[in-house]
């Protein structure tokens, strides 16, 4: 793959943490999205801040999954909106029957849309039904055409929503217009799978040193990580919570290990499934 002048490497780095832990995050694509720049930045980032992220984002990838695949299973006809996508693999992890459709930048977007129709014609990678939309979710009339793009294609489906590792780079009135947007759209018995980080983590030794690396490599600032905790996600109208849990059940669950058991030395993130429910008029 040639890297994009337009996409930072940082952007490829949670490929490199999938593709180094495959056995976890099942994500057999995920070297595709990788590069010699990637495997340096990796190990630097591992060494300068946190060396369990192909573990904990092995992990992440294998929770989403996992609740793709029982989603897929248990509908007639789904449909998957994966916000944020950036360069996930989900569409082509799953042998099922399902319509997709990625969100991210235009640029994110328009790379990876580029890229996979050459993986599907050298067939790397399977054929899948997927509609790539490139908006800025900051921008209102980005926000009007992405309300337009999943009301026509949710339609009567019953639909599965991804939001990974993107809640804590939106502003906070941002990310509630799009849950009450999806709340709105998507149909009873439909799901929501979120990841977000609590208030708490602002204290956390690690985290500290994350954001310390991300402002001196890339420039990015403290105030672009906005938290919330789990009270936020009640607080919007028509889901209820089927599921929450964080990194180190997500250990017990799938590994059976104890790696991440120190709270002190892991990146301590939340997971949430909101369930749709019956609109009442």
């Amino acid at each position: 793959m040639k890297m994009s002048n337009t996409i930072s490497a940082s952007a490829f780095l949670v490929n490199e943490s999938r593709s180094r832990r495959v056995d976890i995050s099942k994500d057999i694509y995920a070297h595709l999205w990788t590069t010699d720049e990637t495997h340096r930045l990796w190990n630097d980032f591992s060494e300068q801040v946190y060396p369990y992220d192909d573990i904990e984002l092995g992990l992440r990838n294998r929770f989403y999954l996992h609740q793709l695949q029982s989603f897929i299973q248990s509908t007639k006809k789904p449909r998957c909106i994966n916000i944020g996508a950036g360069f996930t693999s989900y569409p082509f992890l799953v042998d099922m029957p399902c319509t997709f459709m990625e969100v991210d930048l235009p640029h994110v977007m328009d790379f990876k849309q580029r890229n996979i129709h050459s993986f599907i014609k050298d067939r790397i990678l399977p054929e899948r039904d997927i509609r790539f939309i490139g908006v800025d979710l900051r921008k209102k009339t980005d926000h009007a055409r992405l309300q337009h793009e999943v009301a026509s294609f949710v339609q009567n489906h019953p639909s599965i929503i991804l939001l990974e590792g993107i809640s804590y780079y939106l502003e906070t009135s941002v990310l509630t217009d799009l849950l009450n947007m999806f709340s709105t759209l998507q149909n009873t018995g439909s799901v929501l799978v979120c990841d977000f980080w609590d208030p708490s983590v602002v204290s956390h030794p690690i985290f500290k040193k994350f954001i310390h690396y991300f402002d001196g490599r890339f420039g990015h600032k403290k105030t672009q990580y906005h938290l919330f905790d789990v009270d936020f996600l009640t607080s919007i109208k028509g889901y209820h919570i089927m599921e929450h849990t964080d990194i180190q059940q997500l250990e017990k669950q799938y590994l059976n290990t104890t790696i991440l058991n120190d709270y002190e030395k892991i990146i301590p993130e939340h997971y949430v499934v909101l369930k749709k429910e019956k609109t009442t008029r």
